[in-house]
Order: C-alpha cells, then structure tokens, then sequence
C-alpha cells in the first residue's frame, strides 16, 4: 500500500476533514481499485481550486497519502508553504527552466514507495463548459518511466461549492461524485518516457478515460475534440 499520512500531512488532513464533511455530500465509488500494495500516479480532471478538498476526502479515507503535483506559487504563501513542504508536495515550476523538476521529484516520490496526484491539464480547464481539456505530457512520462499503475480519478461538483475563477464557499453543503476507474493499461507502449509516440499514445489514453468517466457522472456527453488552451478552441475533429 502506498504510505500512510504521518506528521504534518496527517495534522493537515485532520484540520481540512471537517471542512470537507461540512460542504460536501460525497457519492464515491471504485475506492477498490485503489492499489493496496504499491505507489500509484493519480490522475485527474481538474476545474476548481476546491478539487483537491473533495478528492482528498476520497483518496485518504482508506489509508491513503498521496503527493500533489501544485504550481510553485502556493509554496510562496506564508504557513501554507510549511504545510506544503512537511507533506512534501511537489512544486511545479510553469513555463519555466525549472519545469522538469516537478517530475524528477515525482520520480524520487514513486521510488520511496509514495504516490502521486497530478491534474493532466496543467491548470483550472479553460473549456466554457468545464469538461477535462487537452493533456499535458508529464503523466504519461511519469507513467512510462517508473511503470507505476495510473489510476484514473473522475470528479463532479465541486464547481458548486468553490466557482472557477473565485473563491466562493457555500451557506450549505453540495452533492459531489467521485470515482477511481481501474488502472489504464499501457503495457504494450515502449516504457520510455523519451519515445516520443509512446507519450502520445499513453497520454491519449488518459485523455478518453478521464472525459469518458467524467461524461458518465455528468450524464452528458463532452464535445469531440478536447480544448486547446493554445488555441483558445476546440481542435477540428479529425473525423470532420
């Protein structure tokens, strides 16, 4: 099983656990194919600041202490940076030079035996609806370069209780869905996180399982090709 949470981690956890049982009415399902005797790379959809507080809830219930992949600017806020460091959470440098440590930490992380939580996207999704957009590659690096299992996380909801673009908490609690799928296959792709057809392929199929789980706790269907947030649009679908 990935390690437990201890020290810091565990006080965090124990302070934020009565604000997720006050603002949330968590439907869970698929805590079961959660690895029980190794570390895992989680991934998710990402669409508020609050997603972290309702997966959380989900993920560390069993026993389960994960190492979050977060932009480098939180680790700059006062107190919250002591947090963040004593949980040993991994800072992301975006669109710098130092961008390529976020994974060589994860690396480290996966070899001592932790698991890692990344959000694919890189960011809040940008899409007007708020379905998963384009991936970026580093899941699938990671995936490729330590063989960990990749656990697909779908969640829905949160969007209520904390908006998009601000911080906005509720007068009262919110139905929230989360659901872990089975580990995504990627046995038959060369494990080599410099291949560069691998990475596409791995990262392509975390694309369709995450949209594919978050269509089905949503009820609808997600447009047919994924937001660029480069191009500010959906991509022409190829079969167009």
């Amino acid at each position: 099983m990935s390690k437990p949470p201890t020290g810091i981690y565990k006080v965090a956890l124990e302070v934020l656990r009565p604000l997720a049982k006050l603002t949330t009415r968590p439907h869970w399902k698929g805590r079961e194919n959660l690895p029980k005797d190794e570390p895992f790379i989680l991934i998710m959809n990402h669409v508020t600041e609050y997603d972290i507080i309702v997966v959380a809830h989900f993920i560390v219930d069993p026993g389960h202490a994960v190492r979050v992949l977060a932009k480098d600017s939180l680790f700059r806020v006062p107190l919250l940076k002591h947090v963040l460091n004593g949980a040993k959470m991994v800072p992301v440098f975006r669109g710098s030079s130092k961008a390529t440590d976020a994974l060589k930490g994860a690396k480290i992380a996966i070899s001592e035996g932790e698991s890692i939580a990344i959000f694919p996207e890189g960011t809040l999704t940008r899409d007007p609806d708020k379905w998963p957009m384009k991936f970026k590659t580093g899941a699938a690096r990671l995936a490729l370069s330590t063989g960990a299992p990749v656990i697909p996380v779908a969640h829905w909801g949160g969007e209520k209780i904390m908006h998009r673009w601000r911080n906005s908490l509720p007068l009262r609690r919110r139905d929230t869905w989360v659901t872990a799928g089975p580990p995504i296959d990627l046995s038959d792709l060369n494990q080599d996180e410099n291949d560069r057809e691998a990475v596409v392929e791995a990262t392509r199929r975390m694309e369709e399982t995450i949209v594919r789980m978050v269509e089905e706790l949503r009820g609808e269907k997600a447009p047919e090709t994924l937001w660029d947030p480069k191009l500010e649009a959906y991509p022409p679908s190829p079969n167009a």
